[in-house]
């Protein structure tokens, strides 16, 4: 064999070694999108933001009314040791810590305890997810999220009465640094730097908060991306975690119906005209 053919063979077998290490680290780091928001992993992060954050302890009693306060929690110690002492235990590691009065009110999206990564968020965030046929590597799914997300919800009556809620785009991040530019433009975060949603009709949720029980339902509102603002039904799963109200979701949307032209990348061969809106969010207290 001359010395030029094997030469050629080499740098040959070279960048096909180098093309296939490539493709693969792109799998790699593609490979490694977030699953699916859950209310099992909501709950996880409430029960550690009451950790790293927990509630400030009520003002001592004084004077008389120490001796009523110590008199009523003898009195009830052994009632409650013989009577109900295991439900009341049971209740309050199912997070039933609070009656419907004490959950009336205004709720505000945490927005200071936790941290967001894209691969490890432990506080709120919203994004989307949009299937893609990408380049030597096939189907994926891509993810983009923020933790810049602010709002309140209304509570009275075992009713939500409102729900406002906005994300700032502009810090939108996804598995890969390519696509961010692109989704930033068909976003236009430049004029248009927030998304938004309100509650247009109130929500039942009976019971369910104070008896531990998740909540599953749908909320009416009204979505607004890009400056333009449409009608939406996201479907919601919520649970009182002890001072914590976890609630996840998720909507498909059609892009055109926001003025948003899918992002192009040359990774990307195609992508779907339609994906997912999700959020995790996390409310405590005002």
């Amino acid at each position: 064999m001359s010395t030029r053919r094997r030469t050629v063979l080499t740098v040959a077998v070279l960048l096909v070694i180098v093309a296939a290490a490539a493709a693969l680290g792109v799998w790699r780091v593609l490979g490694d999108a977030p699953d699916e928001v859950s209310l099992a992993e909501a709950e996880e992060l409430a029960e550690q933001l009451q950790e790293d954050s927990p509630a400030e302890p009520a003002e001592p009693a004084t004077g008389s009314d120490a001796d009523t306060d110590e008199s009523a929690a003898s009195g009830s110690s052994d009632s409650d040791a013989d009577d109900g002492g295991d439900i009341d235990e049971t209740a309050a590691s199912d997070g039933a810590l609070m009656s419907t009065a004490e959950l009336d009110g205004t709720w505000a999206v945490d927005a200071e305890t936790g941290e967001f990564t894209l691969e490890n968020a432990t506080g709120s965030y919203a994004g989307f997810r949009v299937d893609e046929e990408l380049a030597s590597i096939g189907a994926f799914t891509a993810v983009g999220r923020t933790g810049d997300v602010s709002g309140t919800l209304e509570i009275a009556d075992e009713r939500v009465t409102s729900v406002e809620i906005e994300v700032d785009l502009t810090t939108l991040r996804t598995d890969d640094s390519r696509r961010d530019g692109a989704v930033q433009s068909a976003l236009g975060t430049a004029q248009h730097p927030t998304a938004t949603f309100s509650l247009t009709t109130e929500l039942d949720i009976g019971g369910a908060p104070e008896s531990g029980e998740p909540i599953s339902l749908a909320a009416p509102g009204d979505l607004t991306v890009k400056g333009i603002t449409q009608p939406v039904s996201i479907d919601i799963e919520a649970r009182l975690v002890g001072s914590v109200i976890a609630v996840v979701g998720s909507v498909e949307i059609t892009f055109a119906d926001f003025d948003v032209t899918v992002p192009q990348v040359p990774i990307v061969l195609s992508a779907e005209d339609h994906g997912i809106m999700e959020f995790l969010l996390l409310f405590r207290r005002r």
